[in-house]
């Protein structure tokens, strides 16, 4: 009799337990929320990760494609590939050796993404030049 009686308890309290826990979840409107600067813009802080290391700023040569193509991407990824000095040790005991001891077994070589820069706008994939007035602003600081 005791122990289904303690049984019981331990139920209503199991079941209080999940109860207030519904209760305290986010709703999807307080989840919304949780990703916004308290004056309501996208909260973009935080470590951004990008799984092909695309550069900020779009390199010269390829100032107006937004992407590789997939030539351009095969040939990119065979040459980073190739590397020479991934596997060359230098003076064996030198300082120089020692540097750069690592060798492509710890190194990782990332495959070329599709985006050519993060920045696609303006179209060249550059950061624009500051205005007169931004100027004037960095020099009065």
């Amino acid at each position: 009799m005791r122990k289904r009686f303690l049984e019981t308890i331990a139920a209503m309290v199991g079941l209080l337990g999940v109860i207030a826990l519904l209760q305290t979840a986010p709703t999807p409107a307080a989840q919304a929320q949780a990703f916004e600067t308290p004056w309501g813009a996208p909260d973009l802080q935080g470590i951004w990760t990008d799984q092909f290391e695309t550069p900020l700023e779009r390199p010269a040569q390829y100032a107006n494609a937004e992407a590789f193509t997939n030539a351009e991407r095969a040939d990119l990824d065979k040459r980073r590939t190739a590397h020479p000095r991934r596997e060359a040790r230098a003076g064996p005991g030198t300082e120089r050796d020692v540097r750069g001891a690592y060798n492509a077994v710890f190194q990782s070589v990332r495959p070329t993404g599709p985006r050519t820069s993060l920045i696609v706008d303006p179209p060249d994939g550059r950061i624009p030049s500051l205005t007169s007035e931004a100027q004037e602003r960095r020099a009065v600081q």
